[in-house]
């Protein structure tokens, strides 16, 4: 006799931590695989031209079950030309946290200003500056 109820029992059910975990991981990856691929416009059969590897062995890769190496994970990155995966350590150094800027604004209301009014070299290194930063975030 079956310990579940019901189908849908058996899918809620949690398995062990580290099994849930291992397939979340995979699901993610080829989530992240399949959101590359279709960036670079290609087919999953291009995918596996690029890799030099059949198509069912990159289905089988892909499918969320299979037990990725860090080799093939490696491989997947460079044909694609983007991480794959990433360490938290390296993600905080690749995004920085953001970085508030404070800009104040002196106007007065009872001057009229020039719609053709242009920075000054100074004016406009500032800006750039600023923009420079909003960048880097």
């Amino acid at each position: 006799m079956s310990k579940y109820k019901s189908v849908a029992n058996f899918f809620e059910t949690k398995g062990p931590e580290d099994i849930e975990r291992f397939i979340d991981k995979n699901l993610d990856i080829s989530n992240q695989v399949y959101t590359l691929i279709k960036a670079k416009g290609w087919s999953q059969k291009d995918f596996a031209i690029a890799l030099g590897k059949k198509d069912a062995e990159v289905s089988k890769w892909l499918n969320g079950t299979h037990n990725l190496t860090l080799r093939s994970i490696a491989k997947m990155e460079a044909a694609l030309g983007a991480d794959i995966i990433i360490t938290p350590l390296k993600a905080e150094k690749k995004y920085k946290k953001i970085e508030y800027v404070t800009l104040k604004v002196h106007a007065n209301r009872n001057q009229i200003v020039p719609t053709n009014l242009r920075y000054t070299s100074a004016k406009r290194s500032n800006v750039q500056t600023f923009y420079k930063k909003m960048e880097a975030i």
